[in-house]
């Protein structure tokens, strides 16, 4: 059986954790601090560490930096109330292997900790449907912003895009700098962006 270790802060949930993957995986232990959890691994070898986010010392993140600068590598599942993206997306960057909301059922959970792998982030199904709902708004924004614009002023992007300078675009289109710097005005001010690295970025993304 596989070796996992459960940091959990509140009792009520790690012995709920621990009750159900007992049939499972060999628990090798139940924390509540996050130093004590460090200090165990420096000396036991695991396999998979769930980890809660809010503990009593230092938080889940913080862990996870720990052990990856002391090449400690289980493979680690957070489990945890928060759900926001931004806190998903950096454990994510951290090359942790899972991210679980507590209202993950069971079987899902079990799922997950039997189907990790090296190279892979999975997220349960809660989360995942959270993300695609993030990403089809944020499509459909930048979807708005592109049906805006004016046929001059796509072509103005692609210029930009491609590094013409002012008076460049000027001679290509046959109008005058002013006007090329009115529409650049006009095209920040639609796209809500400050620079033009930022245009360029909308320019790959959607043009």
């Amino acid at each position: 059986m596989k070796k996992i270790v459960i940091c959990e802060d509140h009792p009520i949930y790690s012995n709920g954790l621990e009750e159900f993957l007992k049939d499972y995986f060999q628990v090798s232990g139940v924390f509540k601090s996050g130093l004590e959890l460090i200090s165990f691994l420096k000396n036991n070898k695991i396999d998979i560490l769930l980890l809660d986010l809010n503990l009593t010392d230092i938080n889940g993140v913080e862990v996870i930096k720990t052990l990856k600068n002391l090449h400690i590598k289980p493979k680690i599942v957070v489990i945890s109330m928060y759900n926001d993206k931004m806190l998903i997306e950096k454990c994510k960057k951290l090359n942790i292997h899972g991210y679980c909301s507590k209202h993950v059922l069971n079987s899902e959970l079990l799922e997950i900790l039997n189907n990790l792998e090296d190279d892979a982030f999975v997220v349960d199904s809660s989360i995942k449907e959270k993300i695609n709902t993030f990403k089809t708004s944020i499509s459909k924004e930048s979807f708005e912003k592109k049906i805006n614009l004016t046929k001059r002023e796509k072509e103005l992007i692609t210029l930009i895009s491609k590094g013409f300078s002012t008076k460049e675009i000027a001679n290509e289109l046959f109008v005058s700098t002013f006007t090329v710097d009115t529409h650049k005005k006009n095209i920040y001010k639609k796209l809500d962006i400050k620079s033009v690295a930022e245009l360029v970025t909308f320019y790959h993304e959607n043009l």
